[in-house]
């Protein structure tokens, strides 16, 4: 079975058992925490998740709420193709280029880092379930910055154990840089152009 047909069943398991069954996909995006909270205490905790197929449902749950954010509009989300995976997992037409999504799963390390464009022209934003603090200081997230990023969301209880200091850490359009998951709907909707393009100075 694929990583992607496995996550499916998995995230199925966890939205019947939480109750979430017939919910449209932006509202269980509102949810997500729950969902991955639920995954990782009680199937990953008895029998731990293969590493494949943990990012097939990280990039399921985030791609929730990338279509709930372009939803009755002329935007698109794209998959990237396998030979540009190591930029990211999907894009949005944005102008002068595309917004670049890299998800990740519970752990930022380097390789949300060496990801995205590397340019702020084709900004970046960095999605994941990730649950440690320390791995996102005031000094490491001007390095995201400097690499084109312009927001990293993540679960509430990790974003409220940050220090103070990475909480008031701007982007480069002075927008806050660390975001709740719950926020990535609004946000990409708002920065959406009647043409269903990105405008980067709005993220």
């Amino acid at each position: 079975m694929s990583p992607l047909a496995q996550a499916t069943i998995l995230i199925d398991q966890a939205v019947y058992a939480l109750g979430y069954a017939g919910l449209t996909s932006a509202e269980l995006y509102q949810r997500v925490d729950y969902i991955v909270e639920y995954l990782d205490t009680e199937v990953n905790a008895k029998e731990k998740i293969a590493v494949g197929t943990t990012g097939a449902i990280l990039e399921t749950l985030c791609k929730y709420g990338l279509d709930a954010a372009v939803e009755g509009t002329p935007a698109t989300v794209s998959k990237m193709p396998q030979q540009w995976k190591w930029v990211g997992d999907f894009s949005i037409p944005g102008d002068p280029f595309n917004l670049v999504i890299s998800c990740k799963s519970f752990k930022a390390k380097e390789r949300l880092l060496a990801s995205g464009s590397g340019s702020a022209l084709s900004p970046t934003i960095g999605w994941g379930a990730f649950n440690d603090r320390r791995e996102f200081s005031s000094a490491r997230l001007a390095s995201y910055a400097y690499r084109g990023f312009v927001a990293i969301y993540m679960p509430e209880a990790t974003r409220c154990a940050l220090t103070q200091e990475a909480l008031a850490f701007t982007n480069i359009n002075g927008r806050p840089f660390i975001r709740p998951h719950s926020t990535m709907i609004a946000d990409i909707g708002t920065a959406l152009n009647s043409k269903g393009r990105i405008n980067p100075r709005l993220l």
